[in-house]
C-alpha cells in the first residue's frame, strides 16, 4: 500500500479549491485540477476514488480546519459570553484570513453533496462545539434550540457582513463588530 504524500494531498486541495471557485462544480475537472496542482490526473486518483470523493473530502478538511481555529490552545471553554464572544471572533478571523477557503466552503453548502456529507461528517467537524453548546443549554446561557439554528444565527451575520464589506472594499470597524456580536448573541442567548 502507498503511503499518502501530505504534500501532494495539500496541493491537490488548493488546485481543488481554486478551479472551484472559478468555474464552479460543474466547470471543474480532474484535469483542471491537475493542471493547477502541476501532478498528473493519474495522481490525483491515487489519493481520491473521483471528483465527488476529492470534493467531499476537500469540504470536511476545511470545515474541520475552520472548526479548529474557533479554539486556541488553552482556551476556557466554559460556558460564557466571553467563549462565545471569543470563538466568534475567531471565525471573523478565519473569514478575513482564509477568503478562497470560506469562499469553498460557502459553495459547497450550496451544492446538493452537502446533505450527504453533513449526515455522515457533521460530528467530525469541531466537536467541541457540540458540546459547548449542550453544557452552555444547560446551564441556561443560550436558548434551547437545535444547534444548527445556534451555530446559524451567530456566525452568519458577520459573514454576511464580511462578503458585504469585501464587495465594497471596506473593512468592518470594531464597533460594528460589537454590534454585529451582541445582536447575534441577543438571538441565541436568554
Amino acid at each position: 500500500m502507498r503511503i499518502k504524500d501530505e504534500d501532494k494531498v495539500n496541493r491537490i486541495y488548493r488546485a481543488a479549491m481554486k478551479v472551484i471557485n472559478l468555474d464552479g462544480f460543474q466547470g471543474c475537472s480532474m484535469t483542471k485540477i491537475a493542471t493547477v496542482a502541476g501532478l498528473s490526473p493519474a495522481t490525483i486518483y491515487l489519493y481520491f476514488e473521483n471528483k465527488d470523493d476529492m470534493i467531499k473530502k476537500l469540504f470536511i478538511h476545511f470545515k474541520a480546519k475552520m472548526g479548529l481555529s474557533y479554539f486556541k490552545v488553552g482556551m476556557e471553554l466554559s460556558p460564557s459570553k466571553g467563549t462565545f464572544r471569543t470563538i466568534w471572533l475567531n471565525h471573523y478571523q478565519y473569514i478575513v484570513d482564509n477568503p478562497e477557503e470560506y469562499n469553498f466552503l460557502e459553495n459547497f453548502s450550496n451544492c446538493p453533496l452537502i446533505d450527504h456529507v453533513e449526515k455522515e461528517n457533521k460530528p467530525d467537524y469541531c466537536p467541541a462545539f457540540e458540546t459547548l453548546f449542550e453544557e452552555s443549554k444547560a446551564t441556561r446561557l443560550l436558548q434551547p434550540m437545535n444547534n444548527d439554528i445556534i451555530y446559524s444565527l451567530l456566525f452568519a451575520p458577520v459573514s454576511q457582513m464580511v462578503k458585504k464589506s469585501k464587495s465594497l472594499n471596506t473593512t468592518l470597524s470594531t464597533n460594528e463588530l460589537i454590534q454585529i456580536f451582541e445582536a447575534s448573541w441577543k438571538a441565541v442567548s436568554q
